[in-house]
């Protein structure tokens, strides 16, 4: 059997028969898709829905049940994730002191003399920017020559 579906599309430049033909197609489409369920349909309606019911049923519990997995090993991977990274603190922590000690030219407490007094150095000269800046005049403005 041919169909020859040229002849059901509706005219695409008649705006208000487009809304018409769609509508047409759409109910055609629905009794011939129920005239097929009524035709080929396996058991009677109640016996269908009481197995389309337990069907679904089914598949509800198995989607919570994949679900829960899911939540699980989702749980599972993000408590992993975080011992890896506390992990990986320790140990860069761990290496960066070692390092520190094997490297460090001097002694600790001499080391934090000589930062101290680099720090206080630093502190010493910006305040002398800020006095010698507050006893500096300021500039004045130049003004626009009257005419």
């Amino acid at each position: 059997m041919r169909t020859d579906f040229d002849t059901l599309e509706s005219d695409a430049g008649d705006d208000e028969g487009a809304s018409g033909g769609f509508l047409g197609m759409a109910l055609l489409a629905l009794a011939l898709g129920a005239g097929g369920a009524l035709l080929f349909a396996p058991a009677e309606g109640a016996e269908t829905r009481k197995l389309v019911k337990g069907r679904l049923h089914d598949m509800r519990g198995g989607a919570e049940a994949a679900i829960t997995r899911l939540q699980r090993e989702l749980g599972r991977r993000d408590a992993r994730r975080r011992r890896e990274r506390r992990t990986a603190a320790l140990i860069g922590l761990a290496v960066g002191a070692g390092a520190a000690a094997l490297l460090l030219p001097a002694s600790g407490q001499a080391t934090r003399r000589r930062i101290a007094r680099t720090i206080g150095r630093g502190k010493d000269q910006v305040e002398e920017v800020a006095e010698r800046t507050a006893r500096e005049p300021e500039p004045e403005a130049q003004s626009a020559p009257s005419m």
